[in-house]
Order: structure tokens, then C-alpha cells, then sequence
């Protein structure tokens, strides 16, 4: 680009004829030199000028800026690196955060996310473009704790972590439980005293894991996992996870995921008791039962041994007073049994039954005897009416026959067998006309059958001096463009059939169609009927 403080468009446009300014140069003068740049310095490298840029940078602007943008191209390799782009609606920057800051994020970020990137601003020699190291990310418009809860929660809901479903009842007696929580805090002291006080009959088992700070996560999922792997063991029937009160940043470790997957796989019931009542965490909402706080859940996996104690008090008098009021009317029927004459006379009762069972072996005796008389006399009437019957079925067949064998005599053999010989010529005559007839008459239809396919067979038009075309697979030709140069052809006429190499093919120009008249006599069979 050309000095404008060295160009002089007046000079370069040479003299013209107005009077001679002083200084100017005469006609013809060359003024190439005033459109050159001024001399350039020694070449710069690629290495040299990227220095210079990141120099210029480090001095320009300060060693920490802070950028609001839209994540989009967020990528995660193996590595451990963050890599994304801040934009807003007039440009865009490449980002990277390293691998202990990216591992630091509590929150996932996601592509659309408007963020604040911290970090400083410098130029990535390798590529020769400009990019922002993040040192600190956070969501813009709320705290990265509360996103990460969010998108956890979110994330633990959709995959079924929070259904009512999955929820357990607590055993009513537990015999053992377990105690997830820190050995040295306040939570156990309260849970100890409290389940000492309800139900002393219980064995805690405590699993001491830190409740707060980095790597505490991991702890408190590693101590859900060893009590339900051992919990057919030590006969657990319900586990406790708890913490005293505290901000929220001290109970984060139970809005880890590690934890709420533990607490969803654990094989016994698991309730939750962290911070206050106004508290609410990732592990409650996975957990069976959530309670309040560390002691309202000893509270709820435990039952009052002083009410249960109680109870059983009252239900020991209830039993002792139902105990005496039995004895109490069992007694008395014993008194009346005891003054009852069976009591005092029992072989009574049986001699009594004796001769009722007497009596009714008479009774027994006596129906047999009627019942078989009055069935032989029954049997005899029966038999005598059968005899009768037959004996006049035989006298009415034996007429019957008589009467059939005079009829028989009295019909000559030789008059009989005549008049059969007649009947059957007679129908003879009959069958042999009938057969004739159909015969005669089926001949004249095959006849015409047989005019009627030679008529419309395609063979005759052949024998007229056409012939039919196929390809070597038999379909028949009907247009030049079914044929190459080169192809085998058939060509079919009245008597044998022609193969034929194609040299060529022209088609023919189309031609006007004729009106179409009624046929006048039979009519040939299209390509498709041919055989």
C-alpha cells in the first residue's frame, strides 16, 4: 500500500497547462519512485514474527482476562484436556483447559452453556492462532455447584435412579446396622446415643469414611459397596449414610455420582441423614428413606424400645386377662360335664346305641328280603310276557314264508327267464343309441375346435411368408432397440428356423396410425399368445 504522506496525486498526474509551480518537475519527468513502498526491512521467519505477536500480546493486554460466551465444540479427549470455542453473535475464540483445572469443574460443560472463562490470553505457535488458557470456568447466572446438581440430578432421573419403585421398606426389628459416616464427628456420637436409647438390642457396624473434601466421594461410595458386599455376613438389614450440618460446599461429596450409584446398587436398604432439614442432596434422593438429619435417621431405622416395650406390656395383660377368662369357662363346663349323667353313667350312652344299632340291622334284614321277593316276582311277569311276544313273532314269520314259497312254485323258471332276456335287449339298444349319438356329436365339436386354432394359429401366417424373431433367451423382438451389434438371433418360419449374427439395426421412421376397422374375419394371436 502506497505512503500517503510520500503520494502526490497532483505530481503524479504530471504537468498540466497552468503556470509552472515551483518545484514541480518538467514534463516527462519519472515519478515511478513516488508510488514504491519505502525499503523494506530483513525478512522475518514464521518462528520470529510468532514471537513478535506473542511479545506484543504480553505486553498489550493483561496477564488474566476474564471472557463471557457460548460454549459450543466442547471435546474431552483421552487426555484429560477440556478443548471448546467461546463465541457470542460477532466472533469466536479457541479455548483449552488443562487437565487439573478441567478435572477441578464440578459442573459437565455442555455445548449452548453461556459460561465465564478466566485464564490468559496467548498465541498457540504451533497452528499460528490466537487462544485462551482457562484457568477457572463458571456458569453465568448461577453458582457451578448448583449447575452440577442440576445436570446430575437431571441426568440420575432419567436413568430410573430416583423411582419410587426402586424404594425399599425398612425392616420394622433389624437385628444389625450399618453406619456410614465419619468415626470422629458429631453424626456418629448422635447416631450411637440415639440407637442406644430406642433399640439396644441392634449391633452397629461403623464404616468410617471422610465426609468432606477432595477424594471424600470416593471414600463414602467405597464404605456403601463394602457393607452391602458384606451384609449377608454380618446379617445388615439396613445401612445409614450421614453428616453433620454444613455449607454446601462441605457436603458436595454426596452429590457425587460414585455415591448415588453406590447407594442405588447397595443389596440392603440405605437412609440418608446429611446436614440439616433444609438440606437436600444427590444420595437423598437415590437413598430408601430420607431423614433430616443424622439422628432423625437412627430414628427411623430403629423402633422405640420403650413404646415397643409398652406395648408388649399391655399385650401381656391383654393375654394374661383372655388366659384367665378361658380357664375361667373351661372350668365351668367341666363342672357341668362333671354333674351330666354321661359323666356319671357313661356305659348308658353306649348299651343305648347297642340296641339303636339292633334295631336298625333288623330294619336292614327285612327290606332285603321284600325288595329281593318283590324283584323275582317282577322277573317272572317279564319272562312270561317275552315268551308270548316271541312265540308270535315266529307263528307271523313262519306264514309269511309259506305264503312266499307257494308264490314261487306257482311262477314258471322258463317264462321268468325269457322276460329277463327281453328286458335286457331293450336296454342294450338303448345304451348303444345314447352312445352313438354322443359320440357323433363330440366328434363334430373337436372338429371345430381343431378349424378354429388352426385359423387363428400364428403358424399360418407363417407358412404366408412371414417369420418371428427371438433373442437367444426366446423372448420375442418387436423394436430394432432390443438388439446389438454382435447379438445371436432367431428367426422362426413355416418349416425350421434361422440363427442369425445382428450386424446392424435401423429403425424405421414413425409412422401415422391408421384408423383401426373392425376385424372382418378371424383374428391372429398377439406376440403373447404365441407359443
Amino acid at each position: 500500500m502506497v505512503d500517503p504522506v510520500r503520494f502526490d496525486p497532483q505530481r503524479a498526474r504530471g504537468p498540466k497547462e497552468e503556470p509552472e509551480i515551483f518545484g514541480a518537475p518538467e514534463a516527462g519527468t519519472d515519478v515511478t519512485a513516488q508510488f514504491a513502498p519505502p525499503a523494506a526491512t530483513e525478512p522475518l521467519t514464521v518462528s520470529a514474527l510468532l514471537a513478535k505477536i506473542k511479545q506484543s500480546l504480553a505486553d498489550h493486554l493483561p496477564r488474566r482476562v476474564a471472557v463471557v460466551g457460548e460454549l459450543s465444540n466442547v471435546h474431552r479427549p483421552a487426555s484429560g484436556h477440556l478443548y471448546f470455542t467461546l463465541k457470542d453473535d460477532a466472533g469466536q475464540v479457541a479455548a483449552v483447559m488443562f487437565r487439573t483445572a478441567a478435572e477441578a469443574l464440578r459442573f459437565d460443560p455442555t455445548p449452548g452453556l453461556e459460561v465465564v472463562a478466566e485464564g490468559r490470553v496467548d498465541l498457540y505457535e504451533v497452528q499460528g492462532r490466537l487462544q485462551l488458557y482457562v484457568e477457572r470456568l463458571t456458569p453465568r447466572g448461577q453458582g457451578a455447584l448448583e449447575l452440577a446438581f442440576r445436570q446430575l440430578a437431571a441426568k440420575l432421573e432419567g436413568e430410573g435412579l430416583f423411582a419410587a419403585e426402586h424404594k425399599r421398606p425398612l425392616p420394622p426389628y433389624p437385628c444389625a446396622i450399618g453406619v456410614v459416616t465419619s468415626a470422629t464427628g458429631a453424626a456418629i456420637r448422635d447416631i450411637a446415643r440415639t440407637l442406644a436409647h430406642r433399640w439396644p438390642a441392634a449391633v452397629v457396624y461403623l464404616l468410617p469414611v471422610p465426609v468432606q473434601g477432595d477424594g471424600a466421594a470416593a471414600q463414602i461410595a467405597r464404605g456403601i459397596r463394602a457393607a452391602s458386599a458384606n451384609a449377608k455376613r454380618l446379617s445388615l438389614e439396613v445401612l445409614i449414610v450421614a453428616r453433620g450440618g454444613g455449607p454446601l460446599e462441605d457436603l458436595w461429596c454426596f452429590n457425587e455420582e460414585p455415591v448415588a450409584r453406590a447407594i442405588y446398587d447397595c443389596a440392603i436398604p440405605v437412609i440418608t441423614g446429611i446436614g440439616h432439614e433444609v438440606d437436600t442432596t444427590i444420595a437423598d434422593l437415590v437413598a430408601d428413606v430420607r431423614a433430616a438429619t443424622p439422628t432423625a435417621a437412627a430414628v427411623a431405622a430403629t423402633p422405640d424400645g420403650r413404646e415397643l416395650t409398652a406395648s408388649l406390656s399391655q399385650l401381656a395383660g391383654r393375654l394374661r386377662r383372655i388366659c384367665g377368662q378361658q380357664l375361667h369357662r373351661g372350668q365351668t363346663a367341666l363342672r357341668l360335664v362333671e354333674r351330666s349323667e354321661f359323666f356319671r353313667n357313661p356305659m348308658h350312652r353306649v348299651r343305648t346305641l347297642q340296641q339303636a344299632l339292633d334295631e336298625f340291622g333288623g330294619r336292614i334284614r327285612s327290606g332285603l328280603l321284600h325288595r329281593r321277593s318283590a324283584a323275582a316276582t317282577l322277573l317272572d311277569r317279564l319272562a312270561g310276557g317275552l315268551r308270548w311276544h316271541l312265540g308270535g313273532l315266529a307263528k307271523r314269520k313262519a306264514e309269511k314264508l309259506a305264503a312266499g314259497a307257494m308264490r314261487l312254485a306257482r311262477m314258471h323258471p322258463a317264462g321268468q327267464l325269457k322276460l329277463a332276456q327281453r328286458n335286457l335287449a331293450v336296454h342294450h339298444r338303448q345304451l348303444i343309441s345314447l352312445l352313438g349319438a354322443s359320440l357323433t356329436q363330440r366328434a363334430a365339436k373337436l372338429d371345430h375346435y381343431r378349424r378354429t386354432l388352426e385359423a387363428l394359429s400364428y403358424r399360418a401366417v407363417l407358412k404366408r411368408g412371414f417369420s418371428v424373431t427371438r433373442d437367444a433367451a426366446g423372448s420375442i423382438l418387436r423394436q430394432v432397440s432390443q438388439v446389438a451389434a454382435g447379438q445371436e438371433i432367431r428367426s422362426e418360419l413355416a418349416e425350421g428356423e434361422i440363427r442369425s449374427i445382428v450386424d446392424g439395426a435401423v429403425a424405421q421412421p414413425a409412422r401415422r396410425p391408421k384408423k383401426k376397422m373392425p376385424p372382418t374375419g378371424p383374428t391372429l394371436f398377439g406376440a403373447e399368445g404365441l407359443p
